[in-house]
């Protein structure tokens, strides 16, 4: 009987199961709530990177990198309203005019309801126009950006 006492005890005792503690909550306070975590943005790794880049490159005065940059994050995300504001500041800057012009058109028909990012290649507009000595295009295009 001793012997069968000991077996059951052996085989139910590996069926047991043991509880993990419950995990200690921390003491609510009345201090100020955490911080939001930083808004997620909203491209990917690699068009960030290549955005970023681009931008630093354009401040440095290497507009043909940051152009080359812009242009390999074009062909991944080619509806990327954003970089075609970017290298549309870029053909601005290298004197580009017709092509800053027609890629920040561009980059407004992928606009969608984004206000703010169809005034402003608006003004880019403006600039390349008044560049090219088209006054009146230019304010036609500063009226198209003071509607958005």
């Amino acid at each position: 009987m001793r012997t069968l006492l000991a077996f059951l005890a052996v085989v139910t005792g590996g069926c047991a199961v043991v509880q993990p503690p419950a995990p200690v909550s921390a003491p609510v306070t009345d201090s100020a709530p955490a911080p939001a975590p930083p808004a997620a943005r909203t491209e990917s790794a690699a068009i960030a990177g290549l955005l970023d880049g681009a931008r630093a490159d354009a401040a440095s005065g290497r507009l043909a990198n940051a152009a080359a940059s812009l242009e390999r994050a074009l062909r991944i995300e080619p509806r990327n309203p954003r970089l075609w504001q970017e290298l549309a500041r870029v053909r601005l800057k290298q004197g580009e005019y017709a092509q800053a012009e027609s890629t920040a058109a561009r980059s407004n028909s992928w606009a969608g309801g984004d206000n703010r990012l169809r005034a402003e290649n608006w003004r880019l507009i403006a600039q390349a126009r008044e560049a090219r000595g088209d006054a009146a295009g230019a304010r036609a295009a500063l009226e198209a950006a003071g509607r958005q």
